[in-house]
């Protein structure tokens, strides 16, 4: 996904231009722009009210944009029977209106004409769910396992989930991820999901993009973001001060010291960082690994936000 870099336009599955959306004087969405490749997964992150959960409905074709366009593959996807059929849709609180699973197969089966039967009896055997279990009786997390194993197994070619491992157990969250990883490998499914939270994404998405009050701030490469930043640890005989790794080259974003010790986050790769500090003679030199959020943070940063008010 990308809101300023343009792809092929067959390699194109989800593409917002200038979407708005209002409800009442609320502005869900404002002037949201943003592309998404196919076989991919990509995470939406943002507070509560950033807009994710309408992005995902107006992908899904459940809202209609006040102004702007959603389109799946070249195509409007509002009352889009056609493209509706190769896109399935995981809400928050999914709603499953008949009594068991079973009942709920025999619709997908009647309605999406991709169904993988195969695909439905091998997620059984992952989510420990009973075909006659009755859903009005299971927990939430049971409930989000039975909507997920649903919408997989009619084989859509975009899958949309709003916080997609919210009530799942740290197994049940390995097991989606496994069977997501697979479908976008195996069968070419693209996949998008809304969460808050950012570190539950970040070993798992391709690209990344932070919503917040209803306008798109940041999209990136989860490899692109890693590799940007990195933090330093180094020791030397002597104190060394700011002005003097900054005449190596390095570019800093920020700088401590405690004596002869340093640490500091650069903008760069290991390689060329390590490269440049060499040069001041370090008794010790580290190249310690950051976290998503912290490399979101300081990005953030850079645009005057704060990472605390946006993802709380």
């Amino acid at each position: 996904m990308t809101n300023n870099t343009e792809l092929a336009w067959e390699d194109v599955v989800l593409k917002a231009q200038g979407l708005h959306k209002h409800f009442g004087p609320v502005k869900a969405l404002d002037g949201v722009s943003c592309q998404i490749s196919g076989a991919s997964i990509f995470g939406l992150i943002g507070s509560n009210g950033a807009g994710k959960s309408t992005f995902l409905r107006i992908a899904a074709g459940v809202y209609r944009p006040t102004s702007g366009d959603m389109l799946y593959r070249g195509q409007t996807i509002y009352e889009n029977i056609s493209a509706k059929q190769q896109i399935q849709f995981v809400s928050d609180d999914p709603y499953l209106h008949f009594d068991n699973v079973k009942k709920m197969t025999r619709i997908h089966r009647a309605i999406y004409l991709d169904w993988d039967q195969d695909l439905y009896q091998e997620l059984l055997l992952i989510f420990p769910l009973g075909e006659e279990d009755r859903l009005d009786r299971m927990s939430r997390g049971m409930r989000r396992q039975a909507a997920v194993l649903l919408a997989v197994a009619s084989n859509p070619k975009l899958l949309l989930m709003d916080e997609a491992f919210d009530g799942l157990d740290p197994v049940m969250r390995q097991n989606l991820k496994r069977v997501l990883a697979r479908q976008v490998v195996d069968r070419q499914m693209t996949v998008l999901i809304a969460s808050q939270n950012l570190r539950e994404l970040e070993d798992f998405c391709d690209h990344v993009g932070l919503l917040h009050e209803g306008g798109l701030l940041f999209v990136e490469e989860l490899d692109k973001l890693r590799l940007s930043i990195v933090k330093v640890q180094a020791a030397f005989t002597e104190p060394v001060k700011e002005a003097t790794l900054e005449e190596t080259g390095v570019e800093l974003l920020q700088f401590k010291t405690k004596g002869s010790v340093i640490e500091v986050l650069a903008r760069g790769s290991e390689e060329e960082i390590r490269e440049k500090i060499e040069r001041l003679n370090p008794l010790l030199l580290d190249i310690l690994p950051l976290s998503l959020e912290e490399v979101f943070i300081y990005e953030l940063s850079l645009k005057s936000y704060a990472i605390s008010e946006l993802l709380r």
